[in-house]
């Protein structure tokens, strides 16, 4: 694959992720336009419907832009037969959100292929490791990372379960069924 076809790849998902988030102003647009025509009439309502669409439009379609290209980005990573399998949005131990994590961003995640573990920060590979080289252990809800032996991350990973043990269990089956050399 070449690096235009990859370029080509990024912008397409950078611009279908911007059309998305635009398209998911539509509902509030349209409950806007109705409480403001209904109020204040019809021009009015319009009037409020052209400034909420350029300025909330701009700034969805920035936000899913960035998206798309980070996404974009990660896929164009992965190796010939790779696939990712599942990403978990990490927090270093120290920046643990104190509210939910549904709603905290992370631009750091754990993304666990068929072939390894790869840990992103925005859209910049950190590291990449494959699973025979990698041993997980849990402490204290923080996922220990450790790649020849030594202690290479610490994270607290946010899994729907809320448990870390969701990714040892992963972790254990993938190095289960590795190919045997």
């Amino acid at each position: 694959m070449s690096a235009d076809a990859a370029r080509r790849r990024v912008r397409r998902r950078t611009r279908g992720y911007a059309a998305l988030g635009v398209a998911s102003l539509t509902p509030m647009a349209l409950s806007l336009y109705e409480d403001a025509s209904g109020l204040f009439g019809l021009w009015w309502g319009l009037g409020a419907l052209a400034v909420f669409a350029v300025v909330g439009g701009v700034q969805q379609a920035r936000k899913g832009a960035e998206t798309g290209r980070v996404d974009a980005v990660r896929d164009e990573g992965l190796e010939a037969g790779e696939y990712t399998l599942t990403d978990y949005k990490a927090f270093l131990p120290f920046d643990r959100p104190k509210s939910s994590p549904w709603r905290e961003e992370s631009p750091l995640m754990l993304r666990m292929t068929n072939l390894g573990l790869q840990h992103w920060d925005g859209d910049a590979l950190r590291w990449s490791h494959p699973w025979a080289d990698l041993r997980l252990a849990v402490e204290d809800e923080v996922l220990l990372v450790h790649h020849d032996g030594r202690l290479i991350a610490r994270f607290w990973v946010f899994t729907a379960s809320g448990a870390a043990d969701e990714i040892l269990l992963a972790a254990d089956r993938l190095q289960g069924h590795r190919p045997h050399r």
